[in-house]
């Protein structure tokens, strides 16, 4: 599942209201849209997602980004077509020289996966299909592997609810990626954070 360690989304301002106009609008690529800023359906999913595995693994899997609250020039949350971009920095340097030209390693550390200077938040966006059980959808937080860097709940709050305001295909929960032990053993420990968990075994 080359979607776990690849990619990341962007824009540059807001969205049309079909969820692919404004930034992520439709250029005919047979692929579909560079991204979407809203996701209505299963279907529309599929457009950015690659195919996972059986459950407990992922089904499908993509990219998106969430700004951090507070600045309103950021971008609005997106999900990233991985059929199209794999990798997050590649994809921000081509498809938004504008704001991503001189991204480099560094920079993009600073950007998303530092507390002090980061501007959105990214990780993996999941679709899980238990048999039996209506399907439901998962998103990770990339951080420095640090323990200080680990999200408050007040963090992972924020960015769940900048998706839930784009995403109505179904059930949204703050999950984990494998190599999550240190995150996952965290929230453990909240009380009533605001949002749905899933602890995959």
């Amino acid at each position: 599942m080359r979607w776990i360690a690849l990619g990341i989304i962007a824009g540059l301002t807001g969205c049309g209201s079909s969820g692919s106009g404004g930034v992520c609008h439709d250029d005919g690529d047979a692929r579909g849209p560079a991204c979407l800023c809203e996701v209505g359906t299963r279907a529309d999913l599929e457009l950015v997602t690659q195919a996972g595995g059986a459950f407990p693994a992922p089904e499908r899997g993509t990219k998106y980004m969430a700004p951090v609250p507070g600045d309103p020039a950021l971008l609005p949350a997106l999900w990233q077509n991985v059929n199209r971009y794999e990798v997050h920095l590649f994809f921000l340097k081509a498809v938004f020289p504008e704001r991503f030209a001189d991204l480099d390693e560094q920079k993009y550390l600073a950007l998303v996966m530092l507390r002090a200077t980061r501007k959105y938040y990214s990780g993996n966006f999941f679709s899980f299909a238990p048999p039996g059980q209506d399907p439901f959808y998962g998103f990770t937080v990339y951080t420095a592997t640090h323990s200080e860097e680990l999200l408050e709940a007040a963090e992972v709050k924020s960015v769940y609810d900048a998706l839930r305001a784009r995403f109505l295909a179904g059930e949204l929960r703050y999950t984990f990626d494998p190599y999550d032990a240190m995150a996952k053993e965290k929230a453990r420990a909240w009380t009533d954070p605001g949002f749905p968990i899933y602890f995959p075994d």
